[in-house]
C-alpha cells in the first residue's frame, strides 16, 4: 500500500487485568509519494515527518533532490537542490560508518541529510536523518524512528543517482565533475 497523507488519531481502550489502560495510537503520517526514488521517508519525532525524493530529469528541468519535513498542523518545509549543485558528499571511504550525506541550502540555513550504517557492528541497522545548523551554530538534529513506516534507500543509492546522470566523483579532488565518456 502506498503512503497517502493521513492525519489520523482515535483513542483505543485497552483491558488490563481488570482495569482500562486508554492508549494514544496516534497514526504516523506521511508526505505524498516521491515522483522519482525514495532515499528517505520516516516518522522522527511525534507528528513529524521527513521525506527525502530523488527526482528524475523532467523536460528542461535536470534531476533534482526535494527535502520535505511536514508536522502535523502546521505548514510544511520544501526545498530543493539539483544534481549540478553537488551537494552530495560520498563515503570517503575510511571509518567505521559507511556513510553519505546531501545538504540542502535556504536562507543561511543547512540541512544535511544523511544516511549511515555501522559496517563493524554484526547487529546494525541501516540509520538517516536531518542536522539542522546557521553557520557554526546547531539548529536541531532528528534521527528516524525504527517503525513499519521507514523506508531508507539501499547504501550508495546517492552516489547511484549522481552517476546515471552523468556525474562522477573525483576522490583527489573531493568534487562532482561532468563523467567523460569511455573513448572519446
Amino acid at each position: 500500500m502506498k503512503n497517502k497523507c493521513l492525519v489520523t488519531s482515535f483513542l483505543t481502550l485497552l483491558t488490563l487485568s481488570g482495569g482500562v489502560a486508554i492508549v494514544d495510537t496516534t497514526s504516523a503520517f506521511a508526505a505524498p509519494d516521491c515522483l522519482g526514488e525514495t532515499f528517505i521517508s520516516c516518522n522522527v519525532a511525534r507528528n513529524k515527518h521527513l521525506q527525502i525524493c530523488i527526482e528524475p530529469a523532467s523536460g528542461d528541468a535536470e534531476p533534482k533532490f526535494t527535502y520535505q519535513f511536514t508536522e502535523k498542523g502546521k505548514e510544511g518545509l520544501v526545498l530543493s537542490e539539483v544534481f549540478s549543485a553537488k551537494t552530495v558528499s560520498p563515503w570517503k571511504g575510511v571509518g567505521r560508518a559507511i556513510n553519505s550525506t546531501v545538504t540542502f541550502n535556504n536562507e543561511g540555513y543547512k540541512y544535511q541529510v544523511w544516511q549511515s550504517f555501522d559496517r563493524l557492528d554484526e547487529e546494525a541497522e541501516l540509520e538517516a536523518g536531518v542536522h539542522i545548523s546557521k553557520g557554526d551554530e546547531d539548529i536541531a538534529s532528528f534521527t528516524c524512528q525504527r517503525d513499519a513506516q521507514t523506508k531508507i534507500a539501499p547504501l550508495f543509492a546517492l552516489e547511484d543517482a549522481m552517476e546515471q546522470a552523468g556525474w562522477c566523483y573525483d576522490t583527489g579532488k573531493f568534487e562532482w565533475q561532468h563523467c567523460v565518456a569511455k573513448g572519446q
